[in-house]
């Protein structure tokens, strides 16, 4: 059924209490006093590969994907806890370096590791819980016609690193890809420095086209996306030309580039905090995502990646 049918078959399944604020289907849950919870789990060979990351790469990852959530939601990132399943083969020097990463990653954004949980397994894996807190939680659900859609950073960047990696090219020219695979940081200052502006906020974890449609479905309304606005990076394009990728297709489904997605009423400048901001879209009445390419506009049917697809 995919995860989204999954999810689904979970909301119904379960029964809310009166506690949350914001429940199942968002990037995060909200308490009602503002505070924010996620969890994810991080596999060896689905989310990280040790044949070309270290252990302290691993953190960082895994720490920035993390707390791109809490960000996510406009809230500040607080606690971070660390459960590892691990093989018997990993040395305490590895487990030293992925703390360290995670350590770098959580005094960069002025939080801390709180705890966690470890147990043996025949495979290595992270499940990592965060908290932060808000008082306006930012949600999938509040675009309006008339928004702009926004999008920081490069669409598709940080899997032309993977990419880079995983087929073990020459990094000369991908160095900025390489960079975002393997500590794709929270862009927690446009969310800080703008947030008041903001309507519906997504990260890109799951693929452009697939968080478009997330925020298109959730808020009620049309995505309509200007297809040659996205912003794409030299690297990807040569690295699609280098490989034969559909270049559109490649950023349209390419996920954890861990990016924000937002919708705004405000015509915002296209540098907010450091991190560059791109309208790529408006949002208007209707239902579903949409993309204009040479003056045509189609419905957008790719979605990024699923785990269950």
């Amino acid at each position: 059924m995919g995860e989204a049918g999954l999810i689904e078959l979970i909301r119904r399944t379960v029964r809310t209490r009166g506690r949350l604020k914001v429940g199942i289907g968002d990037d995060a849950c909200v308490l009602k006093d503002g505070t924010v919870l996620t969890t994810d789990a991080y596999a060896e060979g689905v989310h990280f590969d040790l044949a070309y990351m270290s252990f302290r790469q691993v953190g960082e990852r895994c720490a920035c994907a993390a707390l791109s959530d809490v960000v996510a939601m406009g809230a500040e990132p607080e606690v971070l806890l660390v459960s590892l399943c691990l093989r018997h083969d990993v040395r305490d020097s590895d487990i030293r370096a992925l703390y360290r990463g995670i350590e770098a990653v959580c005094r960069r954004f002025g939080c801390e590791v709180g705890g966690g949980d470890i147990i043996a397994a025949d495979r290595f894996v992270l499940a990592l819980s965060a908290s932060g807190r808000t008082s306006r939680p930012l949600l999938r659900s509040a675009a309006r016609p008339g928004d702009f859609v926004y999008l920081t950073g490069f669409a598709g960047l940080a899997e032309t690193g993977r990419l880079v990696l995983k087929h073990r090219l020459r990094r000369e020219g991908f160095a900025a890809a390489v960079r975002r695979h393997l500590r794709p940081l929270p862009r927690l200052d446009v969310a800080s420095s703008i947030g008041s502006a903001i309507h519906a906020l997504i990260d890109t974890s799951d693929g452009l086209a697939t968080d478009a449609a997330h925020i298109a479905e959730m808020s009620r309304v049309r995505l309509e996306l200007d297809a040659s606005a996205i912003p794409v990076a030299p690297a990807t394009r040569r690295l699609c030309r280098k490989l034969r990728l559909d270049s559109t297709r490649f950023v349209l489904t390419a996920g954890e580039d861990y990016e924000l997605l937002l919708t705004s009423p405000r015509v915002l400048p296209r540098c907010v905090g450091g991190s560059m901001l791109t309208c790529i879209g408006q949002v208007r009445r209707g239902s579903g995502l949409y993309a204009v390419s040479n003056g045509v506009t189609g419905q957008v049917r790719e979605r990024g990646y699923d785990h269950l697809a």
